[in-house]
Order: C-alpha cells, then sequence, then structure tokens
C-alpha cells in the first residue's frame, strides 16, 4: 500500500511537472512574440534641423565643426550641439558655404557676402577690397543675376585671394534675352587639375589657364531635347572626370576630350523604364570605394558601382523620406552625408539603409 502510494505521488508530481512546463512554454512563446514584434527602436530627434525648404550646403570646418546652409538659416554644429544663425547674428542672406585658408567661413548668394568673425556673421561687399589674407589660392564665389533686375549684369565668377578681388566674366556675348539662363546653380568646384568648374542652368564653365571650357547642349548631345537644361551638381572623381547633374535629362560625365550621356547610356532616363529613373539629377558624390552616388528630385538616391556596372535605388522604404536630395558632402572622415528638402533633412548611410542624423 505504501508502495502504491509512493508511486502515485510520484505520477502526480511528474504530470505536474511536466504540465507546468508546458504551461511556461506556451506562455514563454505568447510573451515572446509580441515583444518581437512591437520592440520599437527609439529614435533621437533631437539634433534633427529645424524645418525649412531644404539643406542646400554643407561644410565642415578646420576644427571639425558642421555648418549646414538652408533658405532660412545657417547651422553649426560642434559635436555637442546646434547652434543657428539668422538675422539677429548680422547674417540676412544664405547660400553657398566657403573656407578660405585661415578656417575663416564664408558664406554668399551671388550677390551678398558674408563672413563669420567667431561670434556673428560681417557682411563684406564685392569689390577689391574683399581679399582673404593668406590665400593664395583663393576661393571662388559666382556673380548672382537678379530675376526682378531689369538692367544686365555680365554672368562670371569671382576669385577672392590674398591680393584682390577679381571677376572674370564668362565667354558670352551680351543677351539680355538669355541672361537668366547662366544664373549660377552650382558652387564653384576645383578639379584634380586645378580647372575652376561652375554650373549654370544651360552651361557647365571651366576655366584652365585663363580660358574656359564649355559644355552645353551640343557638347551634351542635347540639340534635339526640347527639355529645359537645368545643371544642379558638378563633380570631379578620383579619376578626374568631371560628372554633371541635371535637373532634366540625368547625368553626364566629361572625361576630357567628349561628354557622354550616362543616364541614356544606362537606360535610365525619363520614360526609359516603369520604375524610378534618374533624370532628375541633382547631386554627385564619389565614396571611398570608388563608388558612386546620385541624389535626385522624388526618384530618392542611387548608388552606382563601377566595376561591376550595378545600381541600387535607395528610397522612402530604405530611411530616405526627402523628396529631393540638393547635396551629397564627404567628411574628413570619409563619410558622406546626404541633404534633402521636404523634409529638411541631413542623412548617412549605414551599410543597409539610410538613417537621419541631423
Amino acid at each position: 500500500m505504501n508502495k502504491f502510494l509512493t508511486f502515485m505521488n510520484l505520477s502526480i508530481i511528474i504530470s505536474f511537472t511536466t504540465l507546468l512546463l508546458a504551461c511556461n512554454g506556451q506562455v514563454k512563446s505568447q510573451i515572446s512574440k509580441p515583444n518581437a514584434n512591437s520592440l520599437e527602436v527609439a529614435i533621437d530627434t533631437s539634433l534633427w534641423l529645424k524645418e525649412t525648404r531644404g539643406i542646400r550646403d554643407i561644410l565642415e570646418d578646420s576644427k571639425g565643426n558642421l555648418w549646414f546652409s538652408s533658405p532660412n538659416y545657417v547651422a553649426k554644429f560642434d559635436g555637442k550641439a546646434l547652434y543657428y544663425f539668422s538675422e539677429n547674428d548680422g547674417l540676412n542672406i544664405v547660400g553657398n558655404l566657403h573656407k578660405d585658408i585661415n578656417g575663416t567661413i564664408w558664406i554668399e548668394d551671388g550677390f551678398k557676402i558674408f563672413r563669420y568673425n567667431g561670434k556673428r556673421f560681417i557682411e563684406e561687399k564685392f569689390d577689391n577690397n574683399l581679399v582673404s589674407n593668406g590665400n593664395q589660392n583663393g576661393i571662388w564665389f559666382q556673380r548672382g543675376l537678379s530675376p526682378t533686375g531689369s538692367l544686365y549684369v555680365e554672368p562670371g565668377i569671382y576669385n577672392l585671394n590674398s591680393n584682390n578681388t577679381q571677376f572674370i566674366p564668362f565667354p558670352l556675348k551680351k543677351d539680355d534675352n538669355n541672361k537668366y539662363l547662366y544664373y549660377p546653380t552650382t558652387k564653384a568646384y576645383i578639379g584634380k587639375d586645378s580647372t575652376i568648374w561652375v554650373g549654370t542652368m544651360e552651361k557647365v564653365f571651366g576655366l584652365k589657364n585663363n580660358s574656359f571650357i564649355t559644355i552645353g547642349r551640343e557638347e551634351m548631345g542635347r540639340q534635339n531635347d526640347e527639355r529645359q537644361i537645368g545643371i544642379r551638381g558638378i563633380f570631379v572623381d578620383s579619376e578626374g572626370k568631371l560628372w554633371i547633374a541635371d535637373n532634366g535629362a540625368g547625368i553626364f560625365v566629361y572625361d576630357g576630350n567628349e561628354t557622354i550621356n550616362f543616364t541614356k547610356r544606362h537606360n535610365l532616363d525619363e520614360g526609359d523604364n516603369d520604375e524610378n529613373t534618374l533624370h532628375r539629377a541633382f547631386s554627385i558624390a564619389e565614396d571611398s570605394l570608388g563608388n558612386m552616388w546620385f541624389g535626385t528630385v522624388y526618384s530618392g538616391i542611387w548608388k552606382y558601382n563601377p566595376n561591376t556596372n550595378e545600381f541600387k535605388n535607395y528610397t522612402k522604404e530604405d530611411g530616405v523620406k526627402s523628396d529631393n536630395i540638393w547635396t551629397i558632402y564627404k567628411t574628413k572622415k570619409n563619410e558622406l552625408l546626404f541633404a534633402g528638402e521636404s523634409p529638411a533633412a541631413v542623412y548617412k548611410f549605414n551599410g543597409k539603409a539610410f538613417d537621419r542624423i541631423y
């Protein structure tokens, strides 16, 4: 009888233990799945830039501070916090950011120019007295054309150097009807061979040895293309080739001899396929591995591997929330920053997708 009771007690204990383990297993299964599905990663938005009509330019200064230019403000990130500059800080325009050899920050829009004195911005004048102390190579500004001005303003570019401020006109005939075709649309870019490249609506000009190279409709093979030319970005890659971003016909590449319609060659022009295309290109950059990156309007960010001839398109599903990618900037750490509009955000590629960091 005692043996029987002992056996029964043992059976009850084993059954109860088995049931308990089974129940525990069910509870664990029911909890882990919802927890995994409901897990959300907290996004730090404290360093996101104030909303504005796009981040148009980025610059890293000699101290490692990042500067962001927008239509409504200039912001500086010192590694810890964002600081904003506007009219209260002496700045009543925004535009292209520049850094001279002394580390001084300049900002200009083709009409006005301001110098940062460490605390606020001071307006300077475009004249021969505007010099960058000790800057032998100079920095370059485009002359703007007022859309409301009635007088003809000669299109060209300023060189701010250690001696004076020199204005160099583009090789164009005076034409009141077409002066806005040469309104500044890109920041000046210095190539590997010291050619100064500048973009306008209708043409790209390259200043070399006191003479200009011009790349326009004819050089781009667009004589029969009725779409308006709109040069929005220029870039010189590690091989010295000039890349041109046109908001209408896409990417063109000048190798020193001829200009290639890169977008058409890869069947990525408007109407070439039913998916995203490259015909509305705005910005270009090259990463440390030699991949080319393109920012577009409404077609996200593109990566092109010249070794494999492969493209990858990143869109909103990949973290690119902005409608337009205005500029791509490479930092001293060789990181690419992608600046956009709607929303005004700055993104960084994490290897798979894009994270908004500013």
